[in-house]
């Protein structure tokens, strides 16, 4: 094998195949679990879901997890659940995702709430918060977070109302992330995997969105105050 089909490897532009994998193991002489391991990354390997990885994280979960700790701004719509980044432990456990399955949702929202420069604006469907996701009590808790949120100076969560016309954000959540060397990437989250879009012409678009839900979302007060009617009724439940 050459330097050059070595280096790509290292660099993530490209997989190696089973048979190279066995016959690197032979060369630097990595037997035993290790060496089962090893392949068993390399037969995992699918054009769909890119490696497993021995961590059980995809390639593509990885490089989510790479463009969200880059980013100088992060904007994420979230019609139907609380996103990773606001979860509670008790919420979390509730629910599970390819991009934050194995890395720690807490290790991931103290990055970004230690990073005072980083950005965070929330857009949130009520389905979110009227389904009782884990019970009354991990409800409870979850809107308790939201609120704190709310008193961040880095965070913003404002909530979208049913109701409204037709938005091309109704085909589903993303996170729009902004980074100072490029034109950003859009982050799609699916059952056991995840898509990062960077094509310019398909960030604006998501752009666009961004835009419409800005101007359909309630105020960061009128949030706080439905917020609390919820927290309210929770109380009682």
């Amino acid at each position: 094998m050459s330097h050059a089909t070595v280096s790509r490897w290292l660099d993530g532009t490209l997989l190696p195949t089973v048979d190279q994998t066995k016959a690197l193991a032979d060369s630097l002489g990595i037997t035993g679990q290790a060496r089962a391991d090893l392949l068993q990354v390399a037969e995992w390997v699918n054009p769909n879901r890119g490696t497993r990885g021995l961590f059980g994280i995809s390639d593509r979960a990885a490089d989510a997890l790479k463009v969200e700790h880059r980013a100088t701004a992060i904007v994420e719509w979230s019609p139907l659940r609380i996103p990773d980044l606001l979860q509670t432990d008790a919420y979390a456990r509730r629910v599970t995702d390819e991009t934050s399955g194995v890395t720690s949702k807490a290790e991931r929202q103290k990055a970004l709430f230690e990073d005072t420069r980083k950005k965070y604006e929330v857009f949130l469907g009520l389905p979110a918060l009227t389904w009782r996701v884990g019970g009354a009590n991990v409800m409870t808790q979850q809107v308790e977070r939201l609120i704190d949120t709310l008193d961040r100076q880095s965070a913003v969560v404002r909530l979208v109302p049913d109701g409204s016309d037709w938005h091309d954000g109704r085909l589903g959540g993303f996170v729009l992330y902004d980074r100072e060397d490029d034109d950003g990437a859009v982050l799609i989250q699916h059952l056991g995997a995840a898509t990062v879009l960077t094509d310019r012409e398909l960030v604006r678009r998501y752009r666009r969105v961004q835009a419409e839900l800005e101007q359909l979302a309630l105020t960061a007060e009128e949030t706080r105050q439905r917020l609390d009617a919820l927290l309210r009724e929770l109380s009682t439940a």
